[in-house]
């Protein structure tokens, strides 16, 4: 689904996992594919040879014994190819993926690389299109040299047969289909941890609903394969709790035009409105359901929360009152420990970043990259495709750091965990809020009998 689900750290950190491993020393068109040793995006050709200084002095007193062990690794450097939606009908919630992933590998290279080598990086644009997806991990694969990729995007499926037959490691999440729990996918890493593809079994939402006062829910998806899916799943939970589902609605991604919705809600009774869809669609579906009287409906962002909701007075005012899904998060107001530390990270090493809480491009970049370099950890000091995946495929309690809400697991490929939880905050007098105010999360279980 296209959710929002921020987990990152600013350093590896002990914690019972491979993350106790030390590192070292503590929008581009696909065709204009842009290599990431840079630091200033504004001044790109002169950032790039400074970046390229610093990584080969770095290499140059690194540890002995590395060799170039793989494609895109080097004795000095290893290359990661970032892909995602940076422009087309999902840019309004990808856009600023790239730079959040960038900033993870700054940090991770300021405090001396893994294992004694600098990350670098390419990154190519989907356009938002599957066919754009194929063509810019092939063209990263093939002409940029990379060793594995780093994804974010919700028109990714078309590019998984590629990467599998070729054994290139992905890490990123799953907003595009059930591939990335599929056999043999087992090179693909979400950062949310093992799933069941279609037909899996369904989680029970954990009151979620019950606690909004809810009773006739509808729920508006994007037409996408992972959207409807959750769609499905969450109309069976809450009929399980007692609870009317409402009418069910498809719209295209990155859909803007909500007028017929809102007047068939409104004529249907419902009284709760979710959303699964990028956060431009989401806002203009609260902005159709407000002016079509509806002030007090309840409203779910599944997309969120995010800074993007201060760019405007009307975009304030559509998510005024509504509730946002902080994820499998510790911390959905990032308030803890963990989370001030990611924001720190992101706010030194992303320029993109101002301040506040980080859009959801931001908060799910981070942990992609953050998970990429746990897999490079253990993967040995002479890393290959095959070590990557191998052993990332035994990591039994990755944290991120201290920024999810529980351990995750990479063993049980396909299989789902027996429970998930969720946080969520409500936008109130323009600032975000726990939800409820104990900041205590939703924790659902499996269906009985949901599974395929």
């Amino acid at each position: 689904m296209l959710v929002g689900r921020p987990n990152c750290s600013t350093q590896v950190q002990g914690n019972g996992s491979h993350e106790g491993r030390k590192a070292k020393g503590g929008r581009v068109r696909t065709s204009l594919v842009r290599v990431g040793i840079a630091v200033g995006a504004t001044a790109l050709a002169a950032s790039m040879l400074t970046g390229v200084i610093s990584m080969t002095q770095a290499g140059a007193s690194g540890e002995s014994g590395l060799t170039a062990s793989a494609p895109g690794i080097t004795k000095t450097t290893i290359k990661i190819g970032i892909v995602s939606d940076l422009t087309g009908s999902n840019a309004s919630t990808f856009g600023t993926t790239a730079d959040a992933m960038v900033a993870r590998f700054k940090e991770i290279n300021a405090a001396g690389g893994v294992d004694g080598r600098q990350i670098t990086w390419a990154i190519a644009d989907t356009g938002s299109t599957p066919t754009g997806a194929e063509t810019a991990v092939k063209d990263l694969v093939e002409n940029q040299g990379v060793f594995a990729i780093a994804e974010l995007s919700s028109s990714f499926s078309p590019a998984a047969p590629y990467l599998q037959q070729a054994g290139i490691p992905v890490t990123g999440i799953p907003l595009d289909g059930p591939e990335w729990f599929e056999q043999p996918n087992t090179n693909m890493f979400s950062t949310l941890g093992n799933g069941t593809p279609t037909g899996g079994p369904v989680y029970s939402d954990g009151g979620f609903y019950k606690a909004l006062g809810s009773k006739k829910i509808s729920y508006v998806e994007a037409n996408a394969s992972a959207a409807i899916t959750e769609g499905n799943g969450v109309y069976l939970s809450i009929k399980r709790d007692g609870l009317q589902a409402c009418d069910k609605t498809i719209v295209p991604i990155g859909g803007v035009n909500f007028t017929a919705f809102a007047l068939s809600f409104k004529a249907d009774g419902c009284d709760t409105a979710v959303s699964a869809n990028v956060l431009s669609s989401s806002l203009a579906m609260a902005t159709a359901l407000h002016q079509a009287g509806l002030t007090k409906t309840k409203i779910v962002f599944e997309a969120g929360p995010s800074q993007q909701i201060f760019q405007n007075a009307q975009d304030e005012a559509a998510a005024n009152g509504a509730y946002f899904l902080g994820g499998e998060l510790s911390s959905a107001t990032y308030s803890n420990a963990a989370s001030i530390a990611f924001l720190k990270g992101l706010k030194k090493y992303d320029p993109s970043y101002t301040g506040g809480l980080p859009d959801l491009g931001q908060a799910d970049g981070w942990p992609v990259a953050n998970l990429m370099v746990e897999g490079l950890m253990v993967a040995g000091k002479n890393p290959t495709r095959h070590s990557f995946i191998t052993n990332l495929r035994k990591v039994t309690n990755w944290t991120d750091s201290g920024l999810s809400a529980g351990p995750i697991n990479f063993v049980h490929f396909g299989q789902d965990p027996p429970q998930q939880c969720f946080t969520y905050v409500q936008f109130v007098n323009n600032k975000y809020v726990p939800f409820p105010k104990s900041g205590k999360a939703f924790c659902g279980t499996i269906i009985p009998g949901s599974g395929s």
